[in-house]
């Protein structure tokens, strides 16, 4: 059965940790979106502008084949969203992180990530520095619209992938513990809560950091991201 890609959407500031303007206003419904496709590659450039002319709110201005030619793009014509390809000519000269901020304060543009590539380090990476979706390429044929009108639209992070979430092997305990992170307890609460040792409670963390980053090759797994990660594994709401 051909796989359809998985959908995880998360509140806008949840992988953000430096800007102060996490929360901007939602966009107008009916405003036309306009939108920068970024990838050296001719053919699926034609492919995504053929999907993209099919909605009439989304306006491809321009394309950029290299990471020269998208600043050179972004600069002139200030898109609302850049759709951006990784891996083109000029990557090695820029820091990701410092690029996609770049972009933005050009612009206050979102960046979509469009990418062939997969794996959990790499799209939290990719949300961590800055970009407000992670779709990847081979699965999202007809779908690209959507998402670009959610981004754009919403205060939403999105991930599209054909990464299903791992299975975390946890202990009952472990599993209590998760349980009450994800609904917000501090560690004193859940030392309370368990009746155990505040010092017992924070190595049960611990582990549980490790067996996250094991499982996602999020290395190392911050806190947040360990609690988005738990919550849509199904822990919280006690």
């Amino acid at each position: 059965m051909k796989n359809n890609g998985y959908l995880y959407v998360f509140s806008s500031n949840s992988f953000y940790y430096e800007e102060a303007d996490l929360l901007k206003e939602g966009r107008a419904s009916n405003q036309i979106i306009r939108t920068i496709v970024a990838d050296d590659h001719p053919y699926l450039i034609d492919g995504v502008e053929a999907d993209l002319n099919k909605d009439s709110q989304i306006k491809i201005i321009s394309t950029a084949e290299s990471y020269d030619a998208l600043l050179e793009r972004v600069k002139e014509l200030t898109p609302n969203i850049v759709l951006l390809d990784l891996k083109m000519p000029g990557q090695d000269k820029y820091n990701l992180k410092d690029f996609i901020c770049t972009l933005k304060s050009l612009s206050d543009c979102k960046v979509i990530v469009f990418s062939s590539e997969t794996g959990w380090a790499r799209i939290n990476r990719c949300l961590e520095i800055g970009a407000s979706a992670y779709i990847e390429k081979a699965i999202s044929i007809g779908k690209l619209a959507h998402f670009i009108h959610r981004v754009f639209e919403n205060k939403e992070i999105i991930i599209y992938t054909a990464e299903q979430l791992p299975d975390v092997q946890v202990s009952k305990r472990q599993k209590e513990i998760l349980h009450y992170m994800v609904d917000g307890k501090e560690n004193n609460e859940i030392a309370s809560l368990l009746n155990i040792d505040i010092k017992t409670v924070q190595s049960y963390i611990n582990e549980i950091k490790s067996k996250f980053s094991e499982a996602f090759g999020i290395k190392p797994v911050k806190p947040r991201t360990l609690l988005l990660l738990a919550s849509k594994l199904g822990f919280g709401t006690r």
